[in-house]
């Protein structure tokens, strides 16, 4: 898996390929940024920035690197940028409300933010947008007590993600004493989860009955029912701490998006899986079927986004 798959969800394909788009798409970023981050000055006088720049509704391209003064050849001050990498964006409809956040870098440095999702109970994982700011949060706290304060403290994330491909399913037939069956137990199996974390033993030996009652029926579905009509939805992550996951999600809202700077269709939707709210990205060309509300939408993609924190 490439990280130019990802890209190609914002329409970004035909611009990595063009050097004068990809310079001029850059220059936007760091001359025009539409929102930033940056650090305070240091030392050698260089200013490190996170710079954002929209290419789209809800999307675009951020650009890192540092700023500083240098002289010309007349002795006048003026500023330099330097880019030193650079990436894609993309936000969600909504933000969610999130508890138990952990913030983690891989061996490249990339930050990815794993957290638990407020409205389904439901874990998930993303890689972090404004790693820099995250960073320097982190740096400036005392001791491991400081780090757990703020993280716990966390109270929303928006994420989006980014499908490499994507095919649209019929929705599984569901009547409304089903529908309501499924919520009250969704909602209990919220309250076991947080009486367990609590240290309630008796709350996480009915959680593993409950698990591993739902483990025998799925296997005896399975053995005469096709897959996705037993599974409504499911959101598997492929790669641990990739942000990476393979979805099966109900669709809830579509809208059609350009990029600006490519002329590439894409797909914006607005979607429920496994209970989590989430918005997801993906080119028109990779789209078998066409992506309509009540839908199902079944994919493979990146899930990356911000933390927000005040």
């Amino acid at each position: 898996m490439q990280q130019n798959d990802f890209i190609k969800a914002l329409g970004f394909e035909s611009i990595i390929k063009d050097k004068r788009k990809m310079d001029k798409v850059l220059r936007l970023a760091s001359f025009e940024p539409d929102f930033l981050y940056e650090r305070k000055i240091d030392k050698k006088g260089r200013t490190y920035f996170d710079r954002y720049k929209y290419l789209g509704s809800g999307f675009g391209v951020s650009v890192q690197g540092y700023r500083h003064i240098k002289l010309n050849k007349e002795g006048q001050k003026i500023e330099k940028h330097v880019v030193m990498g650079w990436d894609v964006f993309a936000q969600g409809h909504r933000d969610n409300d999130v508890s138990h956040a952990f913030i983690d870098t891989d061996n490249e440095q990339a930050a990815f933010c794993f957290v638990e999702d407020d409205g389904s109970g439901n874990a998930f994982e993303f890689r972090v947008n404004n790693s820099l700011e995250m960073i320097d949060r982190y740096q400036a706290m005392p001791n491991y007590n400081a780090v757990e304060a703020f993280e716990a403290n966390i109270p929303k994330v928006n994420a989006a993600m980014l499908l490499v491909f994507a095919t649209i399913l019929l929705p599984v037939v569901k009547n409304e004493t089903a529908a309501s069956f499924r919520a009250q137990q969704d909602a209990m199996q919220r309250e076991l989860m947080d009486r367990a974390r609590k240290g309630d033993i008796e709350a996480e030996e009915n959680l593993y009955e409950i698990a591993k009652k739902r483990e025998i029926d799925l296997r005896e579905r399975l053995a005469h029912e096709d897959l996705l009509s037993v599974f409504e939805g499911y959101f598997l992550n492929l790669i641990e701490q990739s942000g990476i996951f393979s979805v099966l999600a109900d669709i809830l809202e579509v809208d059609q998006l350009t990029n600006e700077a490519s002329d590439e269709k894409l797909y914006r939707l607005s979607v429920s899986v496994t209970g989590i709210k989430m918005t997801m990205y993906v080119n028109a060309e990779d789209v078998v079927g066409m992506p309509m509300e009540g839908m199902r939408i079944m994919g493979m993609g990146m899930l990356q986004g911000t933390v927000l924190v005040s």
